[in-house]
């Protein structure tokens, strides 16, 4: 039978005879009734006219194209859609009910109905205009991103297999996750959200809920888990008490008044600046007081070097951190003329057409782990104002390696 009339897009009428009509100029159902697959991406259809008539198509991506409109209510095999970054207002997957994979994301989709495709597995229509989703007949979903929409109702308690949800930047007040022991990243950041219940979060890695409005996080039931963003919320406490493996914890921007992390040896980045924390100043005895900066979560004190005033600062969020770390805060400082002659002749060897006597000591910077920066104001530079760090180790070994800075 010939279909060549069916086929009303150009591009795509070439593209069909060019593979799979041996150049006879016309198409026959029996040229496509057999293709499996159809790679479409970035070839610059607006329509897909024709599609129809593949009966056997089990994966098909259309993504980038100029699509308005897709019809796949004929390719009842479809196991794989992806249509990401067309012009599509309505997606009809109610025909393909052996559908396990659905990417749209970036259309312009208001509309979508899930509830034939029981056998989904993924689903990404994040970048869309969707008001409403109900994944409730779906309860196979792993993962499910729909970010980026204007949602203001979600219920994931009939997806007990989900491992990934992503529902950023919507209108969400309020997200319930009772049954979703399976779940390892949640990001649902960037909503109105007031109220998140993790009822069972056994296998949760990571969450972010920043840029939202809650009030109370418990996280007493995620002993797993490794990273927490829930910056610029209004919380007034946090329990990380049962988080034994958190490595990241972004909570600034709160209402705290206390973060306890003595049960998070693990924890490696941690802001909770622009709180209500205030950490008491801390004495190093030779050199003076260090005041607490709750806006960089450092401790900080200018002294005299040489009489000129010199910046010193401790990158440490905790007084308990900076008793640990005075020591070698004080060796350095009883140090500090060997270690800026060492440093000077460093850059001198690295940079030998520069007077580096016009180079000025002014800060001097201390890590958590005890690595130590001195850094040199080398003025103007075309990419603009110019810094120069030498770095050395607790043992004050310099490293070889400079680092270079512009503001």
């Amino acid at each position: 039978m010939d279909i060549t009339q069916d086929f009303v897009d150009e591009r795509f009428k070439t593209f069909v005879l060019d593979r799979f009509c041996e150049n006879r100029g016309r198409i026959q159902t029996s040229d496509v009734e057999g293709i499996v697959s159809l790679q479409l991406a970035n070839l610059r259809f607006s329509s897909l006219k024709g599609l129809e008539h593949f009966a056997s198509l089990e994966e098909l991506d259309c993504s980038f194209n100029h699509l308005t409109e897709l019809d796949i209510s004929k390719n009842a095999n479809l196991t794989f859609l992806e249509c990401n970054g067309n012009k599509l207002h309505v997606l009809d997957t109610g025909h393909n009910l052996k559908l396990k994979k659905l990417s749209c994301n970036n259309n312009e989709i208001y509309s979508i109905d899930l509830e034939a495709n029981v056998q989904l597995e993924a689903v990404d229509c994040s970048f869309n205009r969707l008001r409403h989703l109900d994944v409730g007949r779906n309860p196979m979903i792993t993962k499910l991103i729909c970010s980026w929409n204007m949602i203001s109702d979600l219920h994931v308690e009939q997806n007990p297999h989900l491992q990934e949800l992503n529902c950023s930047y919507n209108s969400l007040f309020n997200l319930e996750l009772k049954r979703n022991a399976s779940l390892m990243y949640l990001d649902c950041g960037s909503n109105y959200l007031i109220e998140m219940n993790i009822k069972d979060g056994a296998g949760l890695v990571e969450i972010r809920c920043n840029n939202n409005h809650l009030k109370h996080l418990d996280v007493s039931q995620c002993p797993v888990l490794e990273s927490l963003r829930c910056f610029q919320n209004h919380l007034t406490s946090l329990d990380l008490n049962h988080n034994p493996l958190l490595n990241e914890l972004y909570c600034s921007e709160n209402k705290l008044t206390e973060l306890n992390i003595s049960c998070n040896p693990m924890l490696k980045r941690l802001d909770y600046a622009d709180n209500l924390i205030v950490e008491p100043d801390h004495t190093v005895k030779g050199m003076g007081t260090f005041r607490y900066d709750g806006s960089l979560c450092s401790y900080q004190t200018a002294l005299l070097y040489k009489d000129k005033e010199l910046s010193v600062r401790a990158d440490v969020p905790a007084k308990a951190d900076m008793k640990r770390l005075s020591p070698v805060i004080k060796k350095t400082w009883e140090q500090l003329d060997q270690l800026h002659e060492q440093a000077a002749d460093l850059i001198a060897h690295t940079h030998p057409d520069e007077d580096v006597t016009e180079l000025v000591l002014s800060e001097l910077e201390f890590d958590k782990d005890a690595t130590i920066r001195i850094g040199y104001d080398a003025g103007e530079s075309p990419a603009g104002h110019l810094y120069i760090y030498a770095v050395f180790n607790r043992k004050h070994e310099l490293s070889s390696q400079l680092v270079y800075e512009t503001y």
